[in-house]
């Protein structure tokens, strides 16, 4: 589920209506329909701390888009790598949620991050070509 459709029914489930939301947050309404509609999502990590705080819900709630991550750790690694895999997302979640990082410092982990998923993906291309070709 998308952080959008999570923030939509957490608000509903609170009786809130978006405005309400806006006012609480300290943003302009048309934010929250952003982010409820437009897939839009918080620029300010103490925003998820206030949404986590409001809803009852950990933070990391709001960045677990989705599980294909870990499946493809345990795929690759078994039942340890899912741990390790769903360990790291948390953990990342964390640190990017406290705030304690600066905009650069979060740009560098996630362009390094970025950039060793498309290696990655790039290598399962190969060896599924490869395959291929040995058929």
């Amino acid at each position: 589920m998308k952080f959008g459709e999570k923030l939509h029914n957490l608000r509903k489930q609170a009786g809130l209506t978006q405005a309400e939301l806006a006012k609480i947050l300290g943003v302009h309404p048309r934010t929250v329909i952003g982010y409820e509609r437009d897939g839009r999502y918080p620029k300010d990590n103490n925003a998820y701390k206030k949404l986590a705080d409001i809803f009852h819900v950990p933070v990391q709630y709001f960045y677990d888009d989705d599980e294909s991550f870990e499946n493809d750790a345990a795929s690759t690694y078994g039942e340890s790598g899912r741990k390790e895999a769903k360990q790291l997302a948390m953990e990342l979640s964390e640190i990017f949620a406290t705030g304690e990082l600066s905009a650069e410092d979060m740009d560098n982990i996630m362009y390094v991050m970025h950039r060793a998923y498309f290696q990655y993906r790039e290598q399962k291309r190969e060896q599924e070509r490869l395959s291929l070709e040995t058929c």
